[in-house]
């Protein structure tokens, strides 16, 4: 239907005013002063000051050279973020993380809350961290990630020895402080195994190429291990084991394990280990694998005859 010139002349004629205007004009006045109030208040100063005051007499007390706002794509940046070993549980130099930003998200419904992408960079290598802060939920996801595992060498800690790139998945729930699910995925084409000692014996460099692993929680601390394959037919050592971990918060090596599979050795690296044979002598063998059951804790792993 075509619209005449009087009408046309009437809805011009039409005040859109009151309700609308004073809407627009209260919001406006609020982004304002927000805009204001971030760029020109010490807003770094103010959080440092929290920091120190509600971290007194603990041994985790995080610091920052400075926080600011940047409005291009709206973002928080942290620079030169420094976390004490401590908040680890351990002792040495802080960890220093460079240029931290948090960048707000699109809604999330999984849990239902405010996202955040958090983006950093620790000892050259770029980290990128998915974060939900939900009712009485968080929960973290980071998102195929390559890492260069020498690169984190400092963050896993002492006890965990272990180089290569592995690309990895995984989601973490949190409640009331506590890790209440977890699903992980990583995989590697070039993982290895430096030198250790296990019950006793120094292990040789073992380069592994081939890993894959898949796990989750839905009732932690029990860790379901789906598939935990090690090794190709280049590998010294190859291996295929699924079963559960009951993981122990604040000392993961102490985790007891239950896992169920089999292993095979290359005849070079049973030369070079002479003890393999005599540990896995009595073990029953399918196909050049020795059928195991592996018990004992995460930091200490025992073979068992199932």
């Amino acid at each position: 239907m075509a619209v005449t010139a009087t009408e046309v002349q009437s809805l011009a004629d039409i005040n859109y005013k009151s309700k609308i205007k004073i809407v627009l004009l209260i919001l406006l006045v609020l982004f304002l002063f927000v805009f204001a109030f971030l760029n020109f208040y010490p807003i770094g100063d103010k959080i440092k000051s929290i920091i120190k005051t509600t971290s007194k007499g603990q041994g985790c007390n995080p610091d920052f050279d400075q926080i600011q706002m940047e409005w291009l794509l709206p973002k928080i940046v942290v620079t030169d973020l420094m976390i004490p070993a401590s908040c680890l549980e351990r002792v040495g130099a802080p960890y220093k993380f460079s240029n931290l930003t948090i960048n707000f998200n699109v809604i999330n419904f999984a849990p239902f809350g405010l996202p955040f992408k958090i983006d950093t960079e620790f000892n050259g290598q770029p980290l990128s961290v998915y974060y939900v802060i939900g009712i009485n939920q968080q929960m973290v996801r980071i998102k195929d990630q390559l890492l260069n595992l020498t690169k984190l060498s400092p963050l896993l800690g002492e006890n965990v020895k272990i180089a290569g790139n592995v690309t990895l998945d995984m989601s973490l729930g949190i409640s009331k402080n506590t890790i209440d699910n977890i699903d992980i995925k990583a995989q590697s084409k070039d993982l290895q195994i430096p030198p250790q000692n296990i019950q006793g014996f120094t292990t040789p460099s073992i380069q592994l190429n081939e890993f894959y692993l898949e796990a989750n929680s839905e009732n932690h601390p029990r860790i379901q291990i789906e598939k935990l394959i090690m090794g190709d037919t280049d590998s010294p050592i190859r291996a295929n084991f699924k079963g559960k971990i009951d993981y122990q918060e604040g000392n993961p090596g102490m985790s007891p394990l239950d896992l169920t599979g089999e292993i095979a050795f290359k005849e070079s690296f049973k030369q070079a280990l002479p003890l393999v044979d005599m540990m896995f002598e009595s073990f029953t063998q399918k196909d050049g694998f020795y059928q195991i059951r592996l018990g004992g804790t995460l930091g200490s792993p025992t073979p068992i005859k199932y």
